[in-house]
């Protein structure tokens, strides 16, 4: 593995704005569901980097409200800017890489990514799962937004976290406005998705579809 070139490549991406980076070798999301994969989407794939990005406390006080909406969308770009920046500095150093956007394009039919950032953020030691089945980070809970890199690059892998976050709280199944939420990570995605479209709709949001509230009361990170 290239320890020089992963030492680069995280000091980059905190350079660009990250406010967390993580590695996980290709090979680990054998449990992903076919076609969403690391190697489906670069043939030869040997890593995956995955950065989060903290949103702003503030916004979740509404939420779900314009305001978030308008943070969720502002901080996606600016990881969707980063992730480039570092496909082309990776490239420059002979690897290939390419980025999976922060959220759309996506699998309507299936409500998925392309790829799971927050499996790989689980994956690269970023965080863990939470209740309401979204990473949480020790340091700003899931109060973050995750966008990830696949290359070919040899990267020095990360740990994942063996630490429970969430311990007997369960204000964001209780808090949940559908409840979607069932406990044990299970969330009915279906019930999920009908809320961000109401919610959208009611907002005047066009194409971007929120609610935020299982994030906002969640204390993890909280100070």
């Amino acid at each position: 593995m290239n320890e020089k070139l992963t030492t680069s490549v995280k000091e980059l991406t905190y350079s660009l704005g990250a406010d967390l980076v993580g590695v996980v070798q290709a090979d680990s999301f054998g449990e992903a569901p076919e076609g969403h994969r690391p190697e489906e989407i670069l043939r030869g794939a040997k890593s995956v980097i995955v950065m989060a990005v903290r949103m702003l406390n503030a916004s979740f006080e509404s939420a779900p409200s314009r305001e978030y909406a308008i943070t969720v969308n502002i901080v996606s770009h600016e990881l969707d800017r980063m992730a480039f920046r570092l496909c082309r500095f990776i490239q420059d150093k002979g690897f290939r890489a390419l980025h999976v956007p922060c959220s759309i394009p996506y699998d309507l039919k299936e409500n998925m990514g392309d790829l799971s950032h927050r499996h790989a953020g689980y994956l690269a030691g970023i965080g863990v799962l939470g209740k309401n089945d979204l990473l949480l980070s020790e340091k700003f809970g899931s109060r973050i937004r995750l966008t990830s890199v696949i290359t070919d690059a040899d990267l020095k892998a990360d740990t994942p976290l063996d630490i429970d976050l969430c311990k007997d709280c369960d204000k964001c199944i209780k808090a949940c406005p559908c409840g979607a939420l069932k406990g044990d990570r299970i969330v009915d995605k279906s019930m999920c998705e009908a809320r961000h479209i109401e919610v959208g709709e009611r907002l005047q949001l066009g194409d971007m579809d929120i609610c935020g509230v299982c994030i906002r009361v969640c204390p993890v990170g909280v100070k």
